[in-house]
């Protein structure tokens, strides 16, 4: 990892010594030398990283550079701190301090310079390349033949591709391109050859051609030995490319062929266009294959949708490693068995780490052999060419250099994390990874580096989820991060410490961490100090040594007791992130929170007892985001301090009863916050009471920019929502949550938003009888006649004189909606909707007709109705149409007496769950006789069922029976003496409680 530290800090340097403060306080000649010293090293880097692995002292070399870089590193940085500092006071240059500083600035670099140069001298022991040399990486060559005796659990795949090509592609006219994307390892290569050489594959190609490409992507080596393959021998002469062109046209025209482009690394969209041209002469059908580790290579040649390569199953990965451990040996070690398969689990279901490991253990029989392989890391196994870690090394090695450092750092996460995007940008930037490029933000640098990783495979199992992006990395991508720390370690070069939060640590230089749960550590040790993280502690209280941490960019608080932080942080002017979520007892910050000039995440969610803001926080200019506003009512406390402001991702902005009038609402500017996706909007219903037309004014003013994906608006008291809830402004909204807003008599046109997908409407007006009450009008100058054609969630709470969604129905309303939620909501009916699978009721209904209309979702897979004290009875029409519904719960019908027959009209039914329905006498015979899927059924405190019907014997599928808290029920069912036994007899999971006593 050292080229690329060093290369940030020539960066670093370089931009520095273009600057004013080097001009104001000195030291310009000494930060030049620096530089070209650290230029001079760099150069024979590249070739030092490469022999270090089998060389200690250039190892070591290596770890006295790092550590050198690294205080160079803190010298420019403490440099930067105190100049700028003595620049923005009054006295400038001329500050009493300066000549101590620039004493003890002159003292640190002398020590350092004398370090430098010796490091410099000691490299030419090692006799390196004095220049930035092309590592030579061993080419893999590849082949048409498939040499495994036998491939493991890619069968399924194999036969999917060969139906692309022999069926989905035969009658394409143009080349068919299709990509099979996957990390190193996985069996790219391998699938390609079972596809090559399947004989359903042979019958339709005219020919077949195998061509390995690995990093060498040059046109003319590559259309010379397509033709040679073609021609089935070499080529006589030099040919120019013109001619080479011709030839290979005239072998491949007309003809249906099928071309396998293996392991390609190649990004120049231009290169493959130029290939790609001379290829399109073939025949209808004809089609190129191609195996990548890079999304990106598969996006530029593709045609048709990447194929990405799944892990094998354990069951999978155990086959392939127990043929390569134990060979044809008929008699195996039990415990060998045991210890294996335990081994198995390192692989992640990668075939080739199944091997490498298998073939680690393939002539060692003892078992203690076997259990120091199992209880190793694997960059700590013997390795060679073909190993995991060097086939994962050779991704590394793609990797340009400014992002090494990025990836190596990940190793920091514990295995199988799920790790936060937008946090693991912001600890990149900590550390001074991430270098700036012309005016884009530092964390938009940052996002196009981690979108780098997960198009070369190195991120997986993205999800989105609250407007945060988490994702994982494979087991062994962690190992190879892992792999590239070295563990060289002491106080003054701590850069890191994780207290309490991650479970393992084997950092480098700049990371450590601190195991006690209820000391903060002595912090004053840790001078080089960039990243704390004190998440999850209990202590109640930050010593106010904190201040003396100068470098510190990133200083996590998450979840701690504490109820407000000591003035010192306000000494912390490198701060970058300060982490405060679900801080449940944080009352205030520092007033002085203003002066952290660098600051550019303020992260307050979860902070209820946050009563104010610190004052002037609009100074702040550097703020990307800030995860709660308290307005005030006082100057420099207002909804002002965020007009100037350029936020990112999300924000809650609370206590807006105290803004005074619109003008002031105006001043916040959120309508020129486009990096603002996510807005909570609240009210707090214990404030002074004022003026609902006044409230609708101020909502008006705070009128949001198109690009928010997601609004809640929460208490609420004016007497119509605002005017800018309308699909010109939330052209993009995703998500919208309103809820206790009483005063609203009317809801604004929800089913104009065309991309809206989950609605929650909770605790409205009376006067709201249905979700949209305008009519319908096909020429008004709606986008679109379709009424709320992206939802597919929605919830609707306390609404008591509710009568339905749209006062005009129509038959393309809903279209895609999923999932409903109703609550509270007496009047409700159910309209006909043709999409939804999962429902939710909960509340009295008002008469049989609520129920009934359950019918009209046809579609329905799961019901869940609830919390109901009159019904004594559902309607027989309940349950008739829902032919398809799977998952039945009825839970708290205090009154119900008797479940409808038209029960049976549930043929697919395989879950029927009854909870606490105590007034429950008997379950209908005829309807749960024909529950013929029935696979589990559960009762639970049902006090006066009395037994189970006859027809349950005869549900063969019924696979798990419950009964809880059901005294004679339970007797009943007792293990062979219960007069019931005989109906449940042939179940066999069965599960009987009497009650808790």
């Amino acid at each position: 990892m050292a080229e690329a530290f060093v290369k940030v800090l020539i960066d670093n340097l370089t931009s520095f010594l273009k600057g004013e403060l080097v001009l104001l306080f000195g030291f310009q000649n000494e930060f030049q030398r620096l530089s070209s010293i650290f230029s001079t090293i760099q150069a024979v880097l590249e070739d030092a990283q490469e022999k270090q692995l089998n060389d200690k002292p250039l190892e070591n070399w290596l770890q006295k550079l790092n550590a050198a870089t690294y205080e160079v590193d803190d010298i420019l940085d403490e440099y930067k701190t105190k100049a700028t500092r003595f620049k923005q006071s009054a006295y400038g240059r001329y500050h009493p301090n300066v000549i101590p500083f620039c004493h003890k600035v002159g003292k640190r670099m002398n020590q350092v310079m004398k370090k430098l140069n010796a490091i410099a001298e000691e490299r030419k022991n090692f006799h390196l390349h004095e220049k930035i040399v092309e590592r030579q990486v061993v080419r893999r060559e590849t082949g048409s033949v498939l040499t495994e005796p036998q491939v493991y659990g890619r069968d399924k795949e194999k036969d999917e591709i060969v139906k692309i090509l022999i069926n989905n592609v035969s009658d394409a006219q143009h080349l068919s391109v299709l990509p099979i994307l996957g990390m190193g390892g996985l069996g790219k290569t391998t699938l390609a050859q079972m596809v090559f050489n399947d004989q359903r594959v042979t019958e339709h190609f005219h020919f077949k051609i195998w061509i390995c490409v690995s990093e060498d992507f040059d046109e003319k080596r590559l259309i010379k030995a397509i033709a040679e393959s073609i021609e089935g021998r070499p080529l006589l002469g030099e040919m120019d490319l013109a001619p080479l062109q011709k030839k290979l046209q005239e072998l491949l025209n007309g003809k249906r062929y099928l071309l396998v482009l293996d392991d390609v690394w190649n990004e120049d969209q231009q290169k493959w266009d130029n290939l790609r041209a001379v290829l399109k002469v073939g025949a209808s059908g004809a089609s190129v294959l191609t195996t990548t580790r890079l999304e990106k290579v598969g996006s530029i040649m593709g045609t048709l949708q990447q194929y990405e390569l799944s892990n094998l199953s354990q069951e999978d990965c155990w086959f392939l490693f127990m043929r390569r451990a134990f060979k044809h040996q008929e008699e195996i070690n039990p415990n060998l068995v045991a210890i294996g398969k335990e081994i198995v689990k390192k692989c992640g279901g990668v075939p080739l780490a199944a091997k490498t490991l298998g073939g680690i253990l393939r002539f060692k029989r003892e078992e203690r052999e076997w259990e120091h392989v199992r209880d190793s890391e694997i960059w700590n196994l013997p390795q060679d060419e073909s190993s995991i870690l060097s086939a994962l090394r050779l991704s590394y090695h793609h990797l340009p250099l400014d992002l090494k450092q990025c990836f190596a750092y990940c190793a920091v996460f514990p295995k199988d994390a799920k790790m936060e995007k937008e946090k693991v940008i912001s600890l990149w930037m900590a550390h001074g990874f991430l270098l700036s490029k012309g005016n884009m933000e530092l964390e938009d640098v940052g996002d196009e580096v981690w979108k780098e990783f997960y198009l070369r495979s190195f991120f997986q199992e993205i999800e989105v989820k609250d407007g945060k992006t988490y994702f994982k990395m494979h087991d062994l991508i962690h190992d190879l991060a892992t792999s590239l720390f070295s563990a060289n370690t002491s106080s003054s070069n701590i850069r890191q410490i994780n207290k309490h939060s991650y479970t393992h640590m084997m950092m480098s230089i700049g990371f450590a961490e601190v195991v006690s749960s209820y000391s903060t550590p002595p912090l004053k040790k840790f001078i080089s100090l960039r990243v704390l993280n004190l998440g999850s502690s209990i202590f109640k209280k930050l010593p106010s040594s904190i201040g003396d941490l100068v470098h510190l960019r990133y200083l996590n608080l998450y979840g701690s007791e504490m109820r407000s932080l000591p003035k010192q942080v306000r000494k912390l002017q490198n701060l970058q992130t300060l982490d405060l979520q679900y801080c449940t007892s944080l009352c205030c910050l520092p007033k002085q929170t203003s002066k952290l000039g660098s600051l550019r995440n303020l992260l307050l969610d979860g902070c209820p007892s946050l009563t104010c803001m610190p004052p002037r926080i609009g100074s702040l200019t550097c703020l990307k985001t800030l995860g709660q506003f308290v307005v005030g009512r006082k100057k420099g406390y207002q909804l002002g301090e965020l007009g100037s402001l350029n936020l990112y991702g999300s924000i809650k902005i609370s206590h807006l009863e105290r803004v005074k009038n619109d003008k002031d609402a105006k001043e916040a500017n959120l309508s020129a916050k486009g990096n603002l996706h996510s807005l909570i909007m609240s009210w707090d219903m214990r404030g002074p009471h004022r003026y609902e037309s006044e409230e609708v004014k101020v909502l008006d003013a705070l009128k949001p920019h198109s690009n928010l994906t997601s609004l809640k608006i929460d208490g609420f008291r004016g007497i119509r929502l605002p005017e800018w809830m309308n699909h010109s402004v939330l052209k993009n909204i995703v998500s919208i949550v309103i809820t206790d807003c009483r005063n609203c008599s009317c809801l604004p046109p929800f089913g104009d938003l065309a991309c809206l997908e989950s609605l929650e409407l909770c605790w409205g007006s009376a006067d709201v009888e249905y979700v949209e009450e305008v009519d319908i009008d096909v020429d008004s100058g709606f986008p679109t006649r379709i009424r709320f054609p992206s939802l597919r969630k929605l919830c609707i709470d306390g609404f008591g004189n509710l009568k339905g969604l749209l006062k005009k129905e129509g038959e393309e309303q809903f279209p895609v909606l999923e999932e409903m939620e109703i609550y509270l909501c007496p009047m409700f009916v159910i309209p006909t909707l043709s999409s939804v699978k999962k429902l939710v009721v909960s509340g009295d209904k008002s008469d049989a007709i609520g129920f009934s209309s359950i019918s009209n979702l046809r579609a329905l897979t799961s019901l869940d109705i609830r919390n109901n004290v009159k019904a004594t009875s559902l309607p027989e029409e309940m349950f008739k149409n829902l032919a398809n519904l799977k998952d039945l719960n009825i839970s708290s019908y205090y009154n119900l007496k008797e479940l409808p027959s038209s029960l049976a009209s549930l043929n697919v039914l395989k879950h029927l769950d009854i909870l606490g329905c105590r007034a429950l006498e008997s379950l209908p015979e005829e309807g749960v006789k024909r529950l013929t899927s029935l696979t589990q059924l559960s009762i639970t405190w049902c006090e006066m069922l009395q037994c189970l019907p006859e027809g349950l014997q005869h549900l063969t599928a019924l696979t798990n029976l419950s009964v809880r808290d059901c005294p004679t029920l339970a007797k009943r069912c007792e293990k062979g003496i219960g007069e019931d036994w005989y109906k449940i007899a042939h179940i066999p999971d069965v599960f009987i409680r009497k009650s808790y006593s």
